[in-house]
């Protein structure tokens, strides 16, 4: 699982040119919004968790995403999981224009949790946000943007993945020469969704870059897993 916590992006445009709205399956003529409190933790196999950024604690979730302009008109799935696993929202939504706006924005994510004592009471790193190109029902993609918790002008990204227990994590970024980036252990008070947390440095103004993550179990063995950043870069600073 992946979570990524942004770059600066304090030129770019906020709420300017999208409004994101719900766009699950209706049901029974009203759109519901999806999440699940459990009392036993349920773990995807999936290992990264989220792209986002974290800002001081302000009682509530307040949820925003990098929106790259040709991501407009498009449905992205937004999913919110917490580090102990009992908590999980999956919702789709769609991105509408609001206005003739050129460029990236960084537009509000609605979310109407049912459970704001829960989310209220969790540390930072304890939420992990995973905001991909593509409707939940149709599986999430490997692209991904960067989601905001609870202000838009952070000053670092954030990686967190489920490592499955591997002694030693890395990220590279895109095909750059550079040493990979060392990861740690998540602290948090349990690590059962995911473990990891990547600091990533400011990231190249590219469209699209390529992240990829290897894993080293005690063994020696290894594997790598691959997700492509919708990154805010620096660009228009």
């Amino acid at each position: 699982m992946l979570a990524i916590l942004a770059s600066p992006v304090a030129a770019q445009s906020v709420d300017a040119g999208n409004i994101i709205v719900l766009a699950n399956e209706a049901v029974n003529g009203a759109v519901p919004f999806n999440e699940e409190l459990l009392e036993a933790a349920r773990i995807s196999g999936a290992v990264f968790a989220g792209a986002q950024v974290h800002q001081p604690d302000s009682g509530l979730l307040n949820l925003k995403a990098y929106v790259p302009e040709n991501w407009r008109g498009e449905e992205i799935c937004v999913r919110v999981l917490s580090a102990d696993g009992l908590y999980e929202a999956v919702n789709t939504y769609r991105i509408v224009p609001a206005d003739t706006t050129s460029g990236p924005t960084i537009a509000d994510v609605p979310f109407q949790t049912q459970h704001p004592a829960k989310l209220s009471q969790v540390s930072k790193d304890s939420l992990a946000v995973r905001i991909s190109l593509g409707a939940c029902s149709s599986g999430q993609t490997d692209i991904i943007t960067v989601a905001f918790l609870n202000d838009p002008a952070a000053a670092g990204i954030e990686l967190l993945i489920n490592s499955f227990r591997a002694s030693r994590v890395f990220v590279y970024i895109g095909d750059d020469a550079k040493p990979p980036i060392a990861c740690t252990p998540v602290d948090v008070p349990a690590r059962t969704a995911y473990d990891t947390l990547c600091v990533l440095p400011d990231l190249p103004a590219e469209d699209l870059l390529q992240l990829t993550v290897f894993r080293v179990r005690d063994n020696g063995s290894s594997s790598s897993d691959v997700i492509t950043l919708a990154s805010p870069g620096e660009r228009g600073q």
